[in-house]
């Protein structure tokens, strides 16, 4: 089913692809019992997401969809975006830097498209269906994209050494590009307003990323956006759809799954490392998150890999 890589809460720290190949795709399949779940994040890159079966809910920008059909989604540079699905559902998605498509020399494509959805003069669409005839015109293309990634895995170890793949990418999302601008679906961004909201929340989240291994009090949160404690937690709340430290404790437990996966470390050390200062207390969260225990949890993923 080609790479997964899982998709993490704040804004991506691992590269997509490589320095040489800044493209990566992934694929995602619900989990019978919690469903599918791709938490609040955003990257520089742009996203295609195949949204191919279920029910889901969709937030970009503090904007909610529920999406019932087979179909697209386009994530723009920057743009605040979670998922969610019961079971079944499925979803697979292709993450590229731009630049990669630029030109050395400045022709009308890279004045009139590249340029602009470079700087955000231009935005992609939001949805497209794939009963569209451009729908289907964009699946065609994608299809050729996974195509790649099924037959010829090795592109995302070694994405440099399979110049072939490269072109036959670099040419299928060339083609996407033309089939959404000979249709007029891309969107002028000119003279539109930014949502504040949307830089207050990625400026708490960045806060969280950086400082979750010390001590996280509400006020220093707070204070990151000039806010006082009290209208922080219900504005916090009514965008994100959990209080602050709930968040908090949600990206520690993220970071200690990481590190008993990865490591051979101790379990106290690792509850230290990611700001736990009480070992009940974060054996009662890692529980109430995953349902076992953080040795219970390292075990059962180290026989699921031998």
């Amino acid at each position: 089913m080609g790479a997964f890589m899982e998709k993490i809460d704040l804004k991506e720290i691992k590269q997509h692809g490589s320095t040489y190949f800044p493209f990566a795709f992934y694929t995602v399949e619900s989990d019978k019992e919690k469903g599918l779940l791709v938490k609040h994040h955003w990257h520089e890159q742009i996203e295609l997401i195949y949204l191919k079966e279920g029910q889901f809910k969709v937030e970009v920008n503090m904007e909610n969809y529920i999406i019932y059909e087979e179909c697209f989604c386009f994530i723009n540079s920057e743009e605040l975006h979670f998922i969610k699905s019961s079971y079944p559902s499925n979803e697979s998605a292709v993450v590229f830097d731009l630049r990669m498509l630029s030109f050395d020399i400045f022709d009308s494509v890279q004045r009139q498209l590249i340029q602009p959805l470079l700087n955000g003069q231009l935005k992609m669409p939001r949805f497209i269906s794939k009963k569209e005839k451009y729908g289907e015109e964009i699946f065609e293309e994608y299809r050729k994209i996974i195509a790649i990634y099924r037959y010829e895995g090795e592109l995302s170890q070694n994405p440099e050494n399979n110049i072939a793949s490269q072109i036959k990418i670099k040419t299928s999302i060339l083609n996407i590009l033309a089939i959404l601008y000979e249709n007029n679906l891309l969107i002028s961004e000119l003279g539109n307003s930014k949502d504040y909201r949307i830089d207050y929340i990625k400026t708490t989240i960045s806060y969280i990323q950086n400082n979750y291994k010390e001590k996280v009090y509400i006020k220093d949160l707070a204070e990151q956006i000039n806010m006082n404690e009290q209208y922080f937690c219900r504005f916090f709340k009514r965008m994100i759809g959990k209080s602050p430290m709930e968040y908090v404790n949600e990206y520690r437990i993220k970071k200690t799954k990481e590190l008993l996966k990865e490591t051979d470390k101790q379990v106290i050390d690792i509850c230290l490392e990611c700001g736990f200062n009480n070992m009940g207390n974060f054996i009662k969260v890692f529980k109430k998150h995953t349902g076992i225990n953080p040795i219970r949890y390292r075990k059962e993923f180290k026989n699921k890999k031998s």
